[in-house]
């Protein structure tokens, strides 16, 4: 006699919340709307929005670490991170919530600015979200990795190696591109996914459901239990 247990479902298989689309349009309008206020040099406001080395370190101007994150150089670099930043804010507001979504990754971006302008010349300005863009990815890879325990550890390695390379390595570089803003999100990412799967780990893995089978050495089966929840292993 053996048993045989088959995967039915856990956490990942089905949303939570039905406030993913509107925490993805409010992001990309906030975004737009700030965005245009920068572009059009009419507005006083405009001069007050991007952040730079010195605005932060020689005049203290701190707000610039949070607003810098929502503003975008031009439409086409707007246009390139709206698509990942709905899908990505989407995906996570639908599974974790609109608090992990838009409060934490606000809160990640501004530290993810305050890092990387302290690395760069006082000339150099750092606007967009892309850093939010890479926390996201490594918040979300980071709860896969924990929570598909229905996969082997090294099935999860490649499917999560795909998607950095396929989607999170640029195909060629740009000078104007921050990659140390990319990088520095996504291990940001990553600690905080690991952060929050320790303190969810019950919650998280309450919803995995197996299924289990008896077979019997005659090749006769037999239901013996038809679903229950197992405490799984990496």
């Amino acid at each position: 006699m053996r048993i045989e247990k088959t995967f039915v479902r856990n956490f990942l298989s089905s949303r939570h919340n039905n406030w993913g689309v509107l925490a993805g349009a409010s992001f990309l309008t906030i975004c737009f709307i700030m965005s245009l206020f920068y572009w059009d040099k009419s507005y006083p406001i405009s001069s007050f929005l991007s952040a730079s080395r010195d605005s932060i370190f020689v005049n203290g101007e701190y707000w610039r670490l949070f607003t810098t994150s929502f503003i975008h150089g031009d439409l086409q670099h707007l246009l390139a991170n709206s698509l990942m930043l709905y899908i990505l804010t989407y995906f996570v507001t639908s599974f974790y919530g609109g608090l992990q979504s838009l409060i934490v990754s606000s809160i990640m971006g501004v530290a993810i600015n305050l890092f990387v302008l302290y690395q760069y010349q006082t000339n150099t300005t750092l606007v967009g979200a892309s850093g939010i863009v890479y926390y996201l990815w490594g918040f979300w890879l980071t709860l896969y990795f924990f929570i598909q325990t229905h996969q082997t550890v090294l099935g999860r390695i490649l499917r999560i190696g795909a998607v950095f390379f396929i989607l999170l390595i640029p195909t060629q570089y740009s000078p104007s591109t921050s990659y140390l803003a990319h990088y520095f999100g996504f291990l940001i990412g990553l600690g905080v996914g690991c952060l929050y799967y320790l303190l969810k780990r019950k919650k998280l893995h309450s919803f995995e459901i197996w299924k289990f089978k008896v077979i019997q050495d005659d090749d006769l089966d037999f239901d013996w239990k038809e679903s229950t929840s197992i405490k799984p292993s990496l």
